[in-house]
């Protein structure tokens, strides 16, 4: 196992290199430490890593970022970070685990627990998974895919601008690790870019539906509270704005 720990401080980075090595042993083939977020970025262009360790605090910078960088559905991460504020956050990201500092040899075991599930589970398959204690064991997997369909399809429950994975998690009789674990290994997709993927979609009927509108207005319409973030969710879903992707279809149409 290919093991990355992103964690500005090296006392914490040390501590888990030595709880992994007790842990894992000799299934472990190589645990690199990085401090910074562009370092880390890095090195999981350049390699395949089998999990990694995400501080969410490097020397001030979000820790989050990397998550926008790296999805989750490619790279099994673990989050270990003081702050247990961001554990809704970062399960609406996909990852696979939330380790509260200080870290325990115990706590530990049980996100590489999980993290084995995972894997065996949604990226090896076979009779195994039969016998995989997910949490989603007890979980009709048929029922929640149709009332997500509805909800989405049907309820456009994505237009709600408070829509948060707790929130739909509620809407599904789900816990939001749950649906977390539902959307990364069943649909390979994070709750983020579940969401963005359906208020995009419903954006590009609106632009070229009402050529009126303005395009801040269709971003508000669709669900965003800001249209930074709209305008930034569009361009990455297309690879143009939704300017020019209302430009170019208009003149398409009349010609």
């Amino acid at each position: 196992m290919k093991i990355l720990i992103l964690e500005d401080e090296p006392v914490h980075a040390k501590f888990l290199t030595k709880l992994l090595n007790i842990v894992l042993e000799s299934s472990i083939k190589e645990i690199k430490h990085v401090t910074s977020i562009d370092e880390a970025d890095k090195e999981l262009k350049s390699s395949p890593i089998d999990l990694l360790f995400l501080d969410l605090n490097i020397f001030g910078f979000d820790g989050f970022d990397i998550l926008e960088r790296i999805p989750t559905i490619f790279t099994n991460t673990i989050v270990v970070s003081a702050n247990t504020d961001n554990a809704i956050r970062a399960f609406e990201y996909g990852v696979i685990d939330f380790i509260p500092k200080p870290i325990s040899e115990e706590r530990l075991r049980l996100a590489l627990e999980r993290h084995s599930l995972f894997a065996i589970t949604y990226q090896k398959g076979g009779d195994q998974q039969k016998n995989v204690k997910s949490r989603l064991l007890q979980v009709d997997l048929d029922r929640v895919q149709n009332r997500l369909l509805h909800l989405m399809e049907i309820e456009k429950i994505y237009l709600n601008e408070d829509l948060t994975l707790e929130v739909l998690a509620e809407e599904l009789e789900l816990h939001p690790r749950q649906l977390s674990e539902f959307l990364n290994g069943k649909k390979q997709t994070t709750f983020n870019s579940f969401l963005h993927s359906y208020r995009i979609k419903e954006a590009k009927v609106l632009l070229l539906k009402y050529p009126e509108k303005n395009v801040s207005d269709i971003g508000f319409e669709v669900g965003y509270k800001s249209l930074s973030s709209f305008y930034e969710a569009f361009k990455k879903e297309l690879k143009i704005t939704a300017s020019e992707f209302r430009q170019k279809n208009s003149i398409s149409e009349t010609t």
